[in-house]
């Protein structure tokens, strides 16, 4: 349990301080009180927002304050933390320009006439990683089921080497085999998912241990092998129903501002996240048709 000591928020009691809700209420949003972030992750567990999301609106209205796309309505500063926190309960509401902000970071960036100012993947707004740095979690994000996702597939674990007994190691900056290092990881938290267990159990176990728990538990045999094809199955099915949902080629894709304009952060100064080389590589793996699942992919899995 966390409490707020000092501030205006002192004496707010509450779970915790969650590390990408810290990243997207707080460093995001161009401010480092930390009452304040807990004050918005309270505001969010009352109101049932995600704090991701909502992190990312108020950024995205903060941008199009900044660049003059608001028509002057004095808006939202960078690090104005008492107006965010008298800004999500308006959102909540929908009273005022709540009204525009409860549309999402893609809605705002749309509503003032400069999509491309939406860090969003498929309308869902990106969590902390950035994909010119950590060129595994750009494939990641561009290629979840679900939208703009770390979940989907955690390639940090392998581009930070925190994986066990080192299983799978990457460099974070190059672009080469991330393609096939996401569809591992996608049909592995798939299978896991599935399993309702948590994603840092990664950092101990593989599809060795799954497996196991799974026969355990159910008292079906499965190997491994048995527990990925499972994975990548799942993986393929969902993106079947988004196919026919009408998401097709072109709706893998990241924001222009991580494939056309370089990094300037210290580690990753100069980079883009090579989307489309890593996309050749992603659907090979897959055996899609440009980010479409072909009949026979779905007969080689028995899922037809």
């Amino acid at each position: 349990e966390v409490e707020i000591t000092h501030g205006p928020f002192k004496g707010l009691r509450m779970e915790s301080v969650e590390y990408e809700s810290a990243w997207a209420l707080g460093a995001n949003c161009g401010h480092d009180d930390i009452g304040a972030v807990a004050k918005m992750i309270d505001q969010c567990n009352d109101f049932g927002m995600d704090t991701i999301e909502l992190g990312n609106t108020l950024s995205t209205y903060m941008e199009a304050c900044e660049r003059g796309y608001t028509n002057g309505d004095g808006g939202l500063q960078w690090g104005d933390w008492q107006k965010m926190v008298n800004l999500v309960e308006k959102l909540a509401r929908r009273e005022g320009v709540g009204d525009v902000l409860a549309e999402g970071a893609a809605g705002v960036a749309k509503h003032f006439g400069h999509p491309e100012i939406g860090m969003t993947v498929k309308g869902q707004a990106i969590p902390a990683y950035d994909p010119r740095g950590l060129k595994g979690m750009g494939i990641a994000y561009a290629t979840s089921n679900r939208g703009a996702c770390h979940l989907r597939a955690y390639t940090p674990a392998a581009e930070l080497n925190i994986m066990p007994f080192q299983s799978l190691s990457a460099d974070p900056l190059a672009w080469k085999g991330k393609g096939e290092l996401t569809k591992i990881f996608q049909d592995v938290h798939a299978f896991s998912d599935s399993m309702d267990l948590c994603k840092f159990s990664a950092f101990a176990m593989g599809m060795d241990e799954y497996a196991a728990q799974y026969s355990a538990m159910t008292g079906i045999e499965m190997t491994a092998d048995e527990a990925l094809k499972t994975g990548e199955r799942i993986y393929n099915l969902e993106r079947y129903y988004n196919n026919l949902a009408g998401f097709g080629e072109g709706s893998d894709y990241l924001p222009k501002r991580f494939t056309d304009e370089p990094s300037q952060s210290p580690g990753s100064e100069g980079h883009v996240c090579e989307l489309d080389k890593m996309l050749e590589e992603y659907y090979s793996a897959r055996g899609w048709e440009n980010g479409v699942v072909p009949e026979s992919k779905l007969k080689e899995l028995e899922v037809i």
